[in-house]
């Protein structure tokens, strides 16, 4: 595996780890139930998926001149 990919891993997984046993420690040591777990894993996932899935239709739409379609239409309305 490459230096660079794990070094990548490691500035992702460390925080997500430390901050899974800063969690687990807040809650007097005892990790909460499987359902809080489950719940909270697809809740962030699907919004992370969400941002990633809008961030990618904005840069679609700036790359192939949808924006500059829009703001020309608004200029030519005399508004």
């Amino acid at each position: 595996m490459p230096a660079k990919t794990v070094l990548i891993l490691a500035l992702v997984l460390v925080p997500v780890a430390v901050m899974v046993i800063a969690a687990a420690m807040g809650w007097g040591g005892k990790f909460p139930n499987a359902h809080f777990v489950i719940a909270f894993a697809v809740g962030a996932t699907a919004t992370v998926l969400l941002t990633v899935g809008l961030f990618a239709l904005s840069y679609y739409s700036a790359r192939h001149g949808h924006d500059e379609k829009v703001n020309h239409e608004q200029d030519s309305d005399g508004a």
